[in-house]
């Protein structure tokens, strides 16, 4: 009978145990729950959010966030299944993303979370998300690329049509996906690359530019876990540099910022240095990235910024290409002058900087080629002009604009003359006759207006 008693003593204890891990996972049931993301909170595309809303929610996240990591603590939780796990901490995992109703402070607190899960839950994820995306046209069944995709060149748009991942109750989709990526290992990025190419693809290729940002940072996830080897054999580095390289090309308002950074990093990780398959791939970009992009940049406040960002990819290729970029001289050196022949108003000192700093840049860049020389005339008209609109606009500003005039507008204007002294000097070590020639002739035709620009910048006399 003793025996009898302790056992029914050691089953006790045992259910004891086990109601106290169902009790656990009850509690966080109910608690992650409260974690869904209201169908109004989601954005759709263009459309106005509700930030007091917005507030509330991660307000309230916040508080459940709190509650959650005090129960995940328990020893009871190590024993729970993985796929348990997953399911009571899917919406924990959807919220770790630069999301509209996401914060720093929470993903902050699901930083301490993540290290709680099993660490086969990033397997188990994949899986699960294939529903949410359709299969990609230029992919095959074993998931190689197609030399054609099925249903001809506009195929892409047809996946516009069908679209599970933008359901608002796929809210935080995306970050399940970069979760589960940050966590595998290379052996496993490549067992899963049927499940991960597709969605990052999808992604990539979204007719809108916010959703080809986030495929963008997806593929950044992978992208260094895959050999190059495995990529050429499937054919899929080709077709990952031209996905990109067309989203660079439809040059998104606003700028779209990194999307460069990871072509490059992908065409220099799949092709040998500086080989002609490289060098296409730069041309390319060139072409249909700047060149192209001066061509059909919107007039106005929203082309600007797409000119400024035109910009600053040119300076990576000027260090890229070195003094190759001459190639495209005939391009650059007027799109850069052109925008500078208007009126230095204040809303177009932040453009005129930056063609002005562009343009410096690549002259020194291409100093030992000596075709600056050739462009002396242009450069010389455009910027004397410049410097004289920018004299007058100062002395017909009234005291109570210059007091409006605020300091960073003040630097932009010293910082814009200051790059014109610069690009003058610039001229006159690449072509020393231009000092007694052109300089010279300035000087006599207005002393007043280019002494201190030219004679005291240069130690010039009249």
């Amino acid at each position: 009978m003793a025996i009898v008693e302790d056992v029914t003593a050691e089953d006790e204890v045992t259910q004891v145990e086990e109601q106290s891990a169902g009790d656990l996972i009850s509690e966080l049931e109910k608690l992650t729950a409260q974690l869904q993301v209201p169908t109004e909170l989601v954005p759709g595309f263009m459309a106005a959010l509700d930030q007091n809303a917005l507030d509330h929610y991660r307000l309230k996240a916040l508080g459940i966030l709190h509650d959650i990591r005090g129960k995940v603590n328990s020893p009871k939780w190590e024993e729970v299944d993985s796929e348990v796990q997953f399911k009571v901490m899917e919406n924990v995992i959807r919220l770790n993303g630069d999301d509209p109703w996401s914060s720093v402070d929470i993903r902050s607190i699901i930083q301490d979370l993540l290290p709680k899960l099993d660490h086969s839950i990033p397997l188990l994820i994949l899986p699960k998300l294939k529903p949410y995306f359709a299969s990609h046209p230029s992919l095959s069944s074993n998931f190689r690329a197609l030399s054609r995709p099925i249903g001809g060149k506009d195929s892409t748009i047809d996946l516009h049509d069908i679209q599970p991942f933008k359901d608002p109750n796929s809210w935080g989709i995306i970050n399940l996906l970069s979760f589960s990526l940050e966590q595998l290992n290379s052996i496993e990025i490549e067992k899963n690359i049927g499940l991960i190419l597709p969605p990052t693809l999808i992604l990539m290729d979204d007719w809108e530019p916010l959703w080809r940002l986030k495929g963008t940072k997806i593929l950044e996830k992978w992208i260094n876990k895959l050999n190059k080897e495995i990529m050429k054999l499937m054919g899929i580095d080709k077709l990952l540099i031209n996905s990109l390289i067309h989203t660079i090309s439809l040059q998104s308002n606003p700028p779209l910022k990194g999307i460069l950074e990871i072509t490059i990093k992908l065409i220099q990780k799949c092709n040998e240095n500086y080989s002609k398959e490289m060098i296409d791939f730069y041309s390319e970009i060139i072409e249909k990235g700047i060149i192209q992009g001066w061509i059909y940049a919107p007039s106005g406040l929203e082309g600007r910024s797409i000119l400024i960002h035109i910009n600053e990819m040119l300076l990576v290729f000027c260090d890229l290409m070195g003094t190759g970029i001459i190639r495209w001289l005939k391009n650059i050196i007027p799109n850069l002058l052109q925008p500078l022949q208007y009126p230095p108003t204040q809303v177009v000192l932040p453009h005129y900087q930056s063609n002005l700093s562009t343009l410096l840049y690549i002259m020194k860049k291409i100093r030992k080629t000596e075709r600056v020389e050739r462009w002396r005339g242009q450069i010389l008209n455009i910027l004397c002009r410049l410097w004289v609109q920018l004299k007058e606009r100062r002395g017909i500003l009234s005291l109570e604009e210059e007091e409006e005039e605020d300091e960073n507008d003040k630097n932009l204007n010293e910082e814009i003359r200051s790059l014109i002294k610069s690009i003058f000097q610039e001229l006159e070590n690449q072509i020393p006759s231009i000092k007694q020639d052109e300089f010279n002739k300035l000087l006599q035709l207005s002393p007043n207006l280019f002494n201190d620009f030219i004679s005291n910048n240069l130690n010039l006399t009249i």
